[in-house]
């Protein structure tokens, strides 16, 4: 005899089923296990999915690429975050040795390591630092120039100043003698000074290869020829234009005004506070070797470089120099944009790439600093990191 428990139709006695007659309803007990199996069903697969996606995610950790940058093979890399590390290192390791007196001395170390320190009693006073120069050198060394407000220390009144013994010549050298006519040399104790530091960079970690050396300033350099070379006279209509143009800009302050003189599109803004109480246009220069027409045809561009006499509340009087780009627009003179370099008649020189003298094997010493630097590939010419040279005609660009 068979016995139903719940999970099908009942059975004829023949063990037939019982096609004429009407099926039962399910119980309660056969939908509460069918649920149970269902449930049952979907968790065995989770944890099949779970088995099988751990081993297929290993593997395509394996196969994925590396997200580390890539270098190039010529060792190039973007050290613009470096740079600035580093100059901020020199500015503080130049100040550092200045204005360290010798009794603390002990505390250069974290900039020179064991580099010996010859340190005044009474230090030097400096202010104004800044970075004139960071490049990188032909034996993986960073270059920093930094130039510093210096003020030699004064002695108290009562030590007198001690006195140098004069120099004598080397062993097997003959004096030079004395030039007459040779201007005295003069000696200052206050100025701008520029000290050349050599810093060794590694994976954040910074130190001075060296003390810092006193260097001459930078050399000055003779300004490239201007492209503007005709004046317009002070009735020339883009002349008003121009006057009206900053007076908005500077002294008035007038956001409608300043609109009113500029091209349709552009964005200039008013200073705001207003600093000047007058500006006067005394020059207005155009290029091209002719003036812009009076009535010029639409579209037609001129540009030109406005020299200015700004005014303060005092009374003062500075000096200021505006490049624009002028546009006409329904007969008139507009400001479309104002240029930030002014329009060059030649290019601006790039210096020719200096021959590269492979670096020696650097050579390790005590306190983790090195006699030599990194013995990485290094390029073709020194990297400035400090800024690249302008365009030969500048860039020209709205007002913010």
């Amino acid at each position: 005899m068979k016995i139903n428990w719940g999970f099908g139709p009942p059975k004829e006695a023949d063990g037939g089923d019982s096609g004429s007659r009407e099926k039962p309803a399910s119980s309660e007990q056969h939908t509460w296990t069918g649920g149970s199996q269902l449930a049952t069903r979907v968790v065995v697969g989770l944890l099949w999915a779970a088995l099988i996606a751990g081993p297929l995610a290993l593997a395509l950790q394996m196969l994925m690429p590396d997200s580390r940058p890539v270098v190039r093979q010529d060792g190039y890399v973007d050290r613009i975050g470096e740079a600035a590390a580093v100059s901020e290192f020199a500015e503080r390791a130049v100040v550092a040795w200045l204005e360290t007196p010798g009794e603390e001395s002990d505390a250069l170390r974290a900039y020179f390591g064991d580099i010996g320190l010859a340190r005044p009693d009474i230090p030097w006073t400096t202010g104004g630092t800044a970075v004139a120069e960071i490049v990188k050198d032909d034996n993986g060394l960073w270059a920093v120039t930094v130039g510093v407000d210096a003020t030699e220390g004064e002695l108290p009144a009562d030590v007198a100043p001690a006195q140098e013994p004069p120099e004598e010549p080397a062993d097997g050298e003959t004096p030079a003698p004395d030039d007459a006519e040779a201007e005295p040399v003069q000696r200052v104790t206050s100025g701008r000074l520029y000290f050349q530091l050599p810093v060794l960079y590694v994976d954040g970690q910074m130190i001075a290869q060296a003390l810092p050396a006193p260097v001459p300033a930078p050399g000055e350099f003779d300004q490239l020829a201007s492209a503007y070379d005709h004046g317009l006279a002070a009735g020339h209509p883009a002349f008003a234009r121009v006057a009206n143009f900053l007076n908005a800009m500077l002294v008035s302050g007038d956001q409608a005004s300043l609109e009113a003189y500029s091209s349709p599109g552009t964005s200039f803004r008013a200073l705001n506070p207003v600093p000047y109480a007058g500006v006067s246009v005394d020059t207005l220069v155009a290029t091209g070797g002719e003036a812009p027409a009076e009535e010029p045809a639409d579209g037609e561009t001129a540009e030109v470089q406005a020299n200015v006499t700004l005014s303060g509340s005092n009374g003062e009087q500075l000096g200021a120099q505006y490049s624009l780009v002028l546009q006409a627009r329904e007969g008139r003179w507009e400001v479309a944009r104002l240029r930030t370099s002014p329009a060059l008649a030649e290019p601006v020189p790039i210096p020719a790439p200096s021959p590269v003298t492979p670096p020696a094997p650097g050579t390790s010493t005590s306190e983790g600093t090195s006699s030599q630097g990194p013995t990485g590939t290094p390029s073709d010419t020194p990297t400035r990191e400090g800024g690249s040279d302008p365009e030969a005609t500048g860039s020209a660009t709205e007002s913010p």
